[in-house]
Formats: structure tokens, C-alpha cells, sequence
């Protein structure tokens, strides 16, 4: 897991190939006035979903885990809290693993709670488990997947 500002995402290129390719797009953007939506870059490699969200308590938000995609996301609004654990520590999901969707869940809380704001992104890989949209009142937000 990652968390830095967006000032520093040069620092990350190096980590994928399409990570590059994926800043210098949300650099160059404005999604202030821009309608939720899925954002295609390189068809299923690397995609943004523009997301107008409730955000919810750590109770009700469990713990989210992809094998094929890193996901990097972006609060657009306001700060938002965000859960991490290593799956490692997990065991078995609560929720299995849909490979259609990419997506498993754990119904435990976060080994850790940390913030992130505006002009700051998180980088969650596939080992990782995560819990975004903490908090309280609507989030707009991008959540990139990078396929792996």
C-alpha cells in the first residue's frame, strides 16, 4: 500500500507500465464538473471509474480485495478515511472471490485506519485488502484499475 501526494507520482512510475500513462492523464484533468462514469485509457488494462459516493461508517464498510487489478484512488471532494490489511493475515474471505468482478470481501476491521485527502492518492495491489469510502456525506472520487 501507498499513500503520497500527487505531486510526488513520478516517484511511482516505475512500479507499472501504465502507471505513467494513468498520472499524466489525472494530472492534465479537471473532473470537478465531469459526470460519474467509467473513463477506458487502454480497454481492460487500465480504466477510471468517476465515482459520486456515500461514504460509510468502518462498520459498514468491509474490506475489498481484486486479483487482477492494482487500484489507485483519488479523493476528488473531501477527506476520506481508508482501512488496510494484508491478506496474508485474513484467512479466508467472507465473501469469495467473484472472478467476473475482480472483487472478494473480509468482514473484519482494518489491521490499519489512515487519512487521505484531496491532492493525495493510495495504491492498493492485489496482496492488499481495503476499505475506502469512510466517512461521512458524498464523495466524488477516481478509483483506477491497472490490470496486473
Amino acid at each position: 500500500m501507498i499513500i503520497a501526494d500527487l505531486e510526488s507520482c513520478r516517484r511511482y512510475y516505475a512500479l507499472h507500465e501504465q502507471m505513467e500513462e494513468l498520472f499524466r492523464y489525472i494530472r492534465n484533468r479537471d473532473f470537478s464538473c465531469q459526470a460519474p462514469g467509467r473513463i477506458t485509457l487502454l480497454e481492460n488494462k487500465l480504466f477510471i471509474n468517476l465515482d459520486e459516493v456515500e461514504l460509510k461508517s468502518k462498520e459498514e464498510q468491509y474490506l475489498e480485495f481484486h486479483q487482477r487489478y492494482i487500484d489507485v484512488q483519488i479523493p476528488l471532494l473531501k477527506e476520506e478515511v481508508m482501512g488496510w490489511s494484508p491478506i496474508n493475515l485474513l484467512g479466508n474471505p467472507d465473501i469469495a472471490y467473484d472472478s467476473e468482478k475482480d472483487c472478494g470481501f473480509y468482514k473484519r476491521s482494518g489491521h490499519e485506519y489512515f487519512k487521505v485527502k484531496p491532492g493525495q492518492f493510495t495504491i492498493f495491489f492485489p496482496e492488499e485488502a481495503h476499505a475506502p469510502i469512510i466517512g461521512e456525506g458524498r464523495q466524488k472520487k477516481l478509483v483506477a484499475k491497472i490490470k496486473v
